[in-house]
C-alpha cells in the first residue's frame, strides 16, 4: 500500500490528506513530528520537505500539487478533481499559485516575526504589510469566483482544497471574510465536507482509510 509522509500542521500535507478523503483513496499514514525526521527523508526527497507520497511499488512523489497531479492521473478507482479541459487545468493551477503566495507566504511570515513574541518585539510593519497582501488577494479570490460556488468551474478542484486552510486561519492574525459573501460562502461549504473534516484529524491509527 502507498504511504503518505506529512506533518499535521502543515498547509501542503493538509492539502494532499483532504484530496485523499475526497477521493476515498487509502493508505498507510507516516506522520512526522516537527524536528523529528525519519532517517529515510534524504533518500525520498533531497529537498528533506514534506509531504511525500511513496508508491505501493516504494517509488517517491513530492511536493503537493506534484502528488495531486500524480494521483489524478494514476488513481482510476474514483473520478479526479483537476478539470479536464487545458484551460480550466492551468487556471486551477494558477489559482493554487495564488494561495501559496498571496495568502499562505504572508501568513507564515506573520506567524514566524509575531506568533510566541512579546507585543514588543512585533515587527508591526511586516504585520501592515503582509495583511494588506493578504487582503488584496482574498478580493481577488471573491472576484475569481464571481457569484460560482467553486473556484474554477462548477465542481470542486484542488484550488478549492488549497483554499481551505488559510481561510480557516485568518482570525488568527486579526483577518476576516467580511465584506466577502462568496468567500465566505466557499469557507462554509468546504468546512462542512467529510474530506476537510477528515484532513483536519490526526491518524488514530498508521493505517489511514481516506472518507469522501
Amino acid at each position: 500500500m502507498a504511504t503518505l509522509y506529512h506533518y499535521m500542521d502543515c498547509p501542503y500535507c493538509f492539502r494532499v490528506r483532504a484530496y485523499l478523503a475526497e477521493r476515498g483513496i487509502p493508505y498507510a499514514s507516516n506522520a512526522v513530528e516537527r524536528g523529528a525526521p525519519p532517517p529515510e527523508l534524504p533518500s525520498l526527497n533531497p529537498l528533506g520537505r514534506l509531504p511525500i507520497w511513496v508508491t505501493d511499488a516504494g517509488r517517491p512523489v513530492f511536493g503537493s500539487s506534484t502528488i495531486l497531479t500524480f494521483l489524478d492521473a494514476t488513481e482510476t478507482a474514483s473520478p479526479g478533481l483537476l478539470p479536464l479541459d487545458p484551460l480550466a487545468r492551468a487556471r486551477c493551477a494558477m489559482a493554487e499559485q495564488m494561495v501559496e503566495e498571496g495568502l499562505l507566504n504572508p501568513l507564515m511570515h506573520i506567524d514566524r516575526e509575531m506568533v510566541g513574541r512579546e507585543g514588543q518585539m512585533w515587527s508591526l510593519e511586516v504585520y501592515r504589510t503582509e495583511t494588506r497582501r493578504v487582503r488584496q488577494m482574498l478580493h481577488v479570490f471573491e472576484q475569481l469566483l464571481g457569484g460560482r460556488q467553486w473556484l474554477v468551474g462548477d465542481a470542486l478542484t484542488p484550488a478549492d482544497l488549497a483554499l481551505a486552510q488559510p481561510l480557516t486561519i485568518l482570525e488568527r492574525f486579526g483577518l476576516d471574510l467580511q465584506g466577502l459573501p462568496g468567500l465566505a460562502g466557499l469557507a462554509e461549504r468546504l468546512n462542512k465536507r467529510t474530506s476537510i473534516v477528515s484532513a483536519r484529524k490526526k491518524p488514530e491509527t498508521e493505517l489511514t482509510r481516506a472518507e469522501g
